[in-house]
């Protein structure tokens, strides 16, 4: 019995091993999808932005041609001006020059706006497209890890399960049986916890000097009255 029970220890730190590599192939993908994420939001951006910069440099095209209109309209009317006959004519010829003018201040002004706009915004551009670039670089780094390390995870779960086979061939079949069962319904899957400063090893219940002296014998499985774990006794080293 009590080789099977020390045995158990064995076991349960094999399962721990085969418990986290189970995790890893659940964790691994929801972080590759996480950093897949990140890229595709930063691209998002980076595309928003040049989009709005196309846009303020279409915008700025076609009112550079709109301002050559109007400055060929100007120049038709202020040459008109020394044509027309009357006072009435000329007062309605000059309304339209000052309109143009007008319109002519602030094509001028939103031209300059959009130029200093789109150049704000090609700067934030490029400083956006350098720090993509190096978050890109650590990105796909980590996803080549994570990805060799999931490939890698399932041959790792094999060659724990093979040493398990051969740990539980150490063990009697009734307290397996007691431990496998447990293993179901306790957190984190840990069924057997060593007796440490006379309490559980695993809720950290003390144990009463009856208790302690059944367990001390190591000649039979006994399970905590809190937690339902299988408790075992070892010696404690003095440190």
């Amino acid at each position: 019995m009590k080789n099977s029970l020390y045995s158990l220890l064995g076991l349960q730190e094999i399962d721990k091993e085969i418990n986290t590599l189970e995790r890893s192939k659940e964790l691994f993908p929801t972080e590759i999808g996480r950093l897949n994420g990140e890229l595709g939001s930063a691209r998002g951006r980076i595309e928003e932005t040049e989009k709005h910069a196309g846009e303020l440099d279409s915008n700025r095209r076609l009112m550079e041609g709109e301002l050559d209109t109007i400055n060929q309209d100007l120049k038709k009317h202020q040459d008109r001006l020394y044509e027309v006959k009357s006072n009435r004519e000329y007062d309605a010829l000059q309304l339209e020059i000052e309109t143009l003018g007008a319109r002519k201040d602030e094509h001028e002004t939103g031209i300059l706006r959009s130029i200093e706009d789109h150049e704000d915004l090609s700067a934030k551009l490029k400083e956006d497209k350098d720090a993509f670039s190096d978050r890109e670089k650590e990105i796909l780094k980590r996803i080549k890890e994570l990805t060799a390390a999931l490939d890698s995870v399932e041959g790792d779960v094999q060659t724990w399960q093979r040493k398990r086979k051969n740990f539980e061939k150490k063990i009697d079949k009734p307290v397996l049986s007691t431990y496998n069962r447990i293993r179901k319904t306790v957190k984190g899957g840990v069924a057997v916890v060593e007796i440490k400063k006379g309490s559980c090893g695993g809720c950290f219940r003390k144990l009463s000097p009856q208790l302690l002296l059944e367990a001390r014998k190591i000649n039979r499985v006994m399970r905590c009255e809190n937690c339902g774990r299988i408790k075992v006794w070892r010696e404690e080293v003095p440190v």
